[in-house]
């Protein structure tokens, strides 16, 4: 049985929800809050990851009609997180969460509002919506 893979405003929606979770985790925190607490800081950079790996897969329509959207940066910001043997650098993670992720939120909300084609998605699936109804049983 294959899969069903996600839509691409599914995919941005899951972005959004890991961006919020990051800075709602790391809300009313220090940086030293942040480097001292072990389970933020595996959280932050999962949910980081999270948010790289599904703008990796992105329709490449998507990505063409918002090319203002940091696509490549998130990415790579991935890529560093992965491939970066010695250690992730908190200092990094810490600059993401504050500085960026909250304009990549503004940027979603603005892609879900705007982009004609995932409007239309979203009607299809609320349109074409099934539920699980269970098949009663016959009485002997």
């Amino acid at each position: 049985m294959s899969k069903v893979k996600p839509t691409d405003k599914q995919r941005l929606e899951t972005m959004k929800w890991f961006a919020k979770e990051s800075i709602e985790f790391n809300k009313d925190k220090s940086y030293t809050d942040f480097k001292k607490i072990s389970q933020l800081n595996f959280a932050t950079v999962f949910a980081i990851e999270q948010i790289s790996e599904n703008s990796k897969h992105i329709s490449q329509e998507v990505k063409d009609r918002h090319c203002d959207f940091p696509w490549r940066e998130i990415v790579d910001i991935r890529n560093v997180i992965a491939h970066n043997y010695d250690g992730v650098h908190m200092d990094l993670i810490w600059n993401v969460v504050q500085n960026h992720l909250p304009e990549v939120i503004r940027k979603i909300d603005e892609i879900l509002e705007t982009d004609t084609d995932l409007i239309i998605e979203n009607n299809m699936e609320n349109q074409y919506k099934f539920t699980n109804i269970p098949i009663l049983e016959k009485e002997n």
